[in-house]
């Protein structure tokens, strides 16, 4: 039993979990990333297969009910949690979303691989949320 608990204690240590990147919003505020030229195809490419808010418990394939990231407000209210999950920054690059198999159609079964973010792009979400949350809506 105590090394069953050991091993389990080390795995638990040692495994990946959701961090924050710690991105930051350079000031002032560039403006170069936003909703419109980035923001919105991002998550249509990578998120809303799961996350709509036109999609039933049974059609999220998972996906928790109000992490709806078809509009900029959805995204707003769980912010942190797209950034831990998805973004990547000074203190972690998280990969957990998307997932390694997604819907063909919005809603659907898991039937094809998923796209994955760049690099680039996952660091270019965790700096748009940083400025997003600052500004006015």
């Amino acid at each position: 039993m105590k090394y069953l608990l050991a091993i389990t204690f080390f795995v638990v240590a040692c495994s990946d979990s959701p961090t924050p990147t710690g991105a930051v919003c350079p000031s002032p505020d560039p403006m170069t990333l936003t909703y419109d030229n980035f923001g919105r195809d991002f998550m249509d490419r990578y998120c809303t297969w799961c996350h709509d808010s036109s999609l039933t418990h049974s059609m999220r394939n998972g996906a928790p009910l109000y992490h709806d990231f078809d509009t900029l407000i959805g995204v707003l209210e769980v912010s942190n949690h797209v950034d831990e999950q998805s973004g990547a920054g000074p203190n972690a690059s998280n990969h957990f979303m998307p997932p390694s198999r997604c819907p063909t159609t919005k809603g659907g079964a898991l039937d094809k691989n998923c796209a994955q973010p760049t690099e680039e792009e996952r660091k270019n979400l965790a700096i748009w949320l940083a400025c997003e949350k600052d500004r006015p809506h």
